[in-house]
């Protein structure tokens, strides 16, 4: 601007030179195109602007028709807010009186954001829509020119921005940073899309309660979730709602009551509550284990909402979540006293394994209708000795069951006892077999030793019989040959030698000589034998 006025009042001071007479015809001609090409750089220098690397420049005319009604950017030159934005650089020809130009900062988007932008001038929305159409480029939709020239919509854009770096047009558009979408593990995204065309023909399998299911980027919730991770996703107009995919475990017990709390009761039994076919009513404990899986997280947020939603519950007097509130808890009640119902209390105690197995098939029967997968009803502690009649009642089969086993402990010392006398009875007789046999192979060995003996004798005497007719015939031979008195002396010589016969005297010889004598001592020792 200054610059401008200078060089216009150095050309004016070269305009007035020339009316010099004195000046000749060169001189005044030269002056002239002096003083115009002081003016024309005075006009280039004081209508240019310079646009930094970091910025943008907002260009507002002030001088041209009117805008219509309801614009506030003009895009055919209207005086006003120009559409147009300017780069870096040096920009020339915007008057200072006819325009005015403003640096305006871009559009910085961080990691882990994303932009959401908001028009403020362009095409009203159409009837039902709360979201502009999307753009295939966000470079498209953030060019004003080409925003206003294509059918650009005023209001929330469903097309967002992704990290990073932009020019805009601040009086067209408006850019909010707001956090991207995060699916966190162990839980899944099901998508209400505000925005989007509108599904035609959706199949009776994807209604739920008369509201369809429908493809991803159509309008309505989306038949298929977002499972973990980050997602670019304007969440102003597609609305997630997080549902657990972990095991869930529901355990219904009995719990004392809150300081506050509607209960009547100082120790209020917030347990399943049950009633026997023979009246006994009895808390029993419940632990219920189920999981939605997530193709079957879409069916259930369009059947319950949000199905994790924490609330007030005024009839149990708790916070509960939705699913539990409307279906889990519900349905443990119902089962439990339908199965209760059947049998006796005792019977209801003694057949845990039953309810349970009864219990875990009809539950999952129920919950699969919502598409919800169970794991399993368990039965912990069943207290019937929670009212005097049900102590009773246990008293009553307590006294039995000692009675019952008293009378089995009778019966098995009874059975102990005659396995007893069988034992001893069995080994009295096993002792009588070994006597038995013992005798039996005495005399089988006495018959034995009597053969023996008798086999002996008999060879004993086949022997002596033998030696005696040897021996007497070797006498006779002896006898024939030598005379009975020699064979006789010589036998008696042989006996001597051999020890047999004593030859000291023991008879006193008189007179007959020693042949007397020894002969009287033979006849006295075979007299002795």
């Amino acid at each position: 601007m200054i610059a401008m006025i200078v060089f216009t009042v150095l050309a004016i001071v070269a305009l007035g030179a020339i009316g010099n007479p004195r000046l000749p015809a060169a001189g005044r001609m030269a002056l002239l195109v002096l003083a115009g090409c002081l003016f024309v750089f005075g006009v280039l220098v004081g209508s240019s602007v310079v646009i930094p690397a970091d910025k943008s420049g907002l260009v507002t005319k002030h001088f041209g028709p009117d805008m219509p009604a309801g614009a506030i950017v003009a895009k055919q030159g209207e005086q006003g807010p120009q559409a147009r934005i300017l780069g870096p650089g040096w920009h020339f020809g915007f008057i200072p009186f006819l325009y005015e130009v403003d640096e305006v900062p871009m559009a910085l988007i961080e990691h882990g954001k994303l932009g959401f932008i908001t028009a403020k001038d362009g095409l009203p929305l159409g009837e039902g829509e709360t979201y502009a159409k999307p753009w295939d480029s966000t470079a498209e939709m953030l060019d004003p020119e080409n925003f206003l020239a294509k059918g650009g919509q005023r209001g929330p854009q469903t097309t967002v921005l992704t990290p990073g770096t932009y020019r805009y047009n601040p009086v067209l558009h408006h850019i909010q940073e707001i956090p991207v979408l995060l699916v966190q593990p162990g839980s899944v995204a099901v998508i209400k899309s505000n925005t989007g065309t509108i599904a035609k023909e959706v199949p009776a399998a994807r209604m739920v309660n008369g509201v369809p299911l429908v493809p991803r980027g159509c309008r309505g919730i989306w038949d298929e979730a977002l499972v973990p991770g980050a997602y670019y996703l304007n969440n102003q107009a597609h609305q997630a709602t997080m549902v657990r995919t972990t095991q869930r475990v529901y355990t219904y017990q009995q719990q004392v009551a809150r300081a506050g709390s509607k209960a009547k009761q100082a120790n209020a039994d917030w347990s399943v509550t049950v009633r026997s076919k023979d009246g006994f009513s009895f808390p029993v404990d419940v632990r219920v284990g189920c999981a939605v899986e997530a193709k079957d997280a879409p069916y259930l947020v369009a059947l319950l909402g949000d199905p994790d939603r924490v609330y007030k519950d005024e009839q149990e007097d708790e916070e509960l979540e939705v699913m539990e509130a409307k279906v889990i808890l519900p349905a443990v009640r119902a089962i439990f006293r339908n199965v209760a119902e059947t049998m006796n209390a005792l019977e209801f105690i003694n057949a845990r394994s039953t309810v349970e197995r009864v219990a875990t098939d009809r539950m999952k029967a129920e919950l699969a209708k919502l598409r919800v997968t169970c794991d399993g009803v368990f039965v912990g502690n069943i207290h019937l000795d929670a009212s005097e009649a049900g102590r009773k009642l246990i008293a009553t089969q307590t006294d039995r069951e000692v009675a019952v086993n008293q009378q089995k402990l009778y019966e098995e010392q009874r059975k102990a006892e005659e396995s007893r006398a069988q034992f001893v009875k069995a080994q009295e007789e096993a002792e009588q077999q070994r006597t038995l046999a013992q005798a039996v192979y005495q005399v089988q060995v006495k018959e034995q030793q009597a053969k023996a003996r008798a086999a002996e004798a008999k060879g004993e005497a086949d022997y002596q019989t033998i030696t005696g007719d040897g021996r007497a015939k070797a006498y006779e031979a002896m006898v024939k040959t030598l005379g009975r008195e020699q064979v006789a002396t010589l036998e008696m010589l042989k006996l001597v030698a051999e020890g047999k016969i004593q030859i000291t005297p023991q008879v006193m010889v008189s007179g007959g000589g020693t042949l007397d004598a020894l002969a009287g001592t033979l006849l006295r020792q075979q007299a002795g034998k």
